[in-house]
């Protein structure tokens, strides 16, 4: 096993909104749409170094009422990246706006099913996301991946 050049070195939470849908109706199917879950990430290089990134990842989950969704949440996570001096520094800011995001959105699944599994109904897992640059191609909305994320 070795260590990979790009390591998450730390990250923290600046905003957790979660909240359980009242008129959320258990008997009844769940039907996200592929708009529905909106994430973001910004990227900088850290002032006064060549080899630490600032990611921050931002998401949003707020289907409409006809979704029957049984919760709601915003977050905001920001995480340190360290980036190998033997990565050619050609490839450095694209490798960290591809990995760094994708770092932090696996903290997010997991912050999400924690807090979702505290609540009334059952957890929530989000589907798995690519960060790569031009990667607009969706599963459909009614997959097995957006019913698994209700269960």
């Amino acid at each position: 096993m070795k260590l990979l050049p790009l390591q998450l070195e730390s990250y923290f939470t600046t905003e957790v909104t979660f909240r359980a849908n009242p008129e959320f109706a258990t008997g009844q199917p769940s039907k996200f749409g592929a708009n529905d879950l909106d994430v973001t990430a910004e990227c900088a290089r850290l002032p006064n170094t060549s080899d630490r990134w600032q990611v921050t990842l931002h998401l949003k989950f707020q289907p409409p009422p006809t979704a029957n969704s049984p919760y709601y949440f915003a977050l905001q996570l920001v995480g340190v990246l360290w980036a190998a001096p033997m990565l050619p520094p050609d490839k450095v800011e694209a490798l960290v706006r591809t990995n760094g995001p994708s770092l932090l959105f696996g903290v997010a699944r997991e912050l999400v099913r924690e807090l979702s599994a505290r609540g009334p109904f059952s957890p929530l897992m989000l589907p798995s996301l690519s960060f790569l640059p031009g990667n607009a191609e969706s599963v459909p909305a009614n997959s097995q991946a957006a019913e698994a994320a209700a269960k």
